[in-house]
């Protein structure tokens, strides 16, 4: 659910707890010598559904940038 005058989220605090576990999976990201922009979390509204494609192409491009894992082949 996406966070506004109407907040209106069916999962009380769904968004609250997922917003809490991404900045600790972040944490841990950096503590690894990560880019914590691998993961990334987006509120999207009900109503707003056909712009997950656009989020999803986007993190894509994010990601091809970063580069692959530097520590894949240890």
């Amino acid at each position: 659910c996406k966070r506004g005058d109407d907040y209106q989220c069916h999962f009380v605090r769904g968004s609250e707890l997922a917003n809490t576990r991404m900045e600790n999976v972040q944490e841990k990201l950096l503590q690894l010598s990560l880019e914590e922009e691998r993961v990334q979390i987006h509120e999207v509204e009900l109503s707003d559904w056909d712009r997950i494609p656009e989020i999803i192409n986007d993190f894509v491009e994010e990601i091809n940038d970063i580069g692959p894992n530097p520590f894949k082949d240890f």
